[in-house]
């Protein structure tokens, strides 16, 4: 029984690959691709589609190696039913995703965190304190020392507590205080 050219026609395609890539086994079988051979030697239709697809072949190949593939000026086209966009898809996707971003946000907002982060900033204007706070409250034990006038002594004692009272240098100006 032979076959149609409808038949061989969509065998051709594999055929035409399988002759194209010498040395990879081909997609058909040996009866198969021997039944397109000999429909081929008396079908001067089909001989001609097996030249274009060759060509084609050859033209993707080409593109292929030269790395033209990613250029803009080929186009594909796409059939109709792969060109429709499933919004819902997307709906959903932007959905979770704000849903997940919502719920972060309360999260932080309610959970408050157990210790103060501390800044590098905030070490430097400490140290600059304490390093303020000590040398005033040196330089006031040495008035002490060297002046009759405790008033103005206690003074600088007090200032030293008011404006640096979480130093080392303030507790110990409120002890002399007392």
């Amino acid at each position: 029984m032979e076959k149609t050219c409808e038949e061989i026609r969509q065998m051709l395609v594999d055929y035409a690959d399988g002759q194209s890539r010498q040395g990879w086994p081909s997609p058909l079988s040996k009866s198969e691709s021997n039944k397109v051979a000999e429909h081929l030697g008396m079908c001067r239709n089909c001989r001609r589609m097996l030249d274009a697809l060759q060509r084609s072949l050859e033209l993707a190949g080409v593109i292929w190696a030269d790395g033209l593939a990613e250029t803009k000026e080929i186009r594909v086209s796409i059939p109709a039913n792969a060109r429709k966009i499933h919004w819902f898809r997307y709906t959903a996707v932007a959905a979770g995703i704000l849903l997940v971003l919502t719920t972060s946000l309360i999260w932080r907002g309610l959970v408050k965190p157990t210790q103060k982060e501390v800044s590098f900033a905030d070490i430097e204007r400490r140290i600059t304190e304490s390093g303020n706070a000590a040398r005033l409250l040196a330089a006031a034990e040495l008035l002490a020392e060297y002046s009759d006038n405790d008033a103005i002594v206690k003074e600088q004692f007090r200032y030293i507590v008011d404006t640096y009272p979480e130093t080392a240098a303030a507790a110990e100006a409120k002890l002399k205080i007392k």
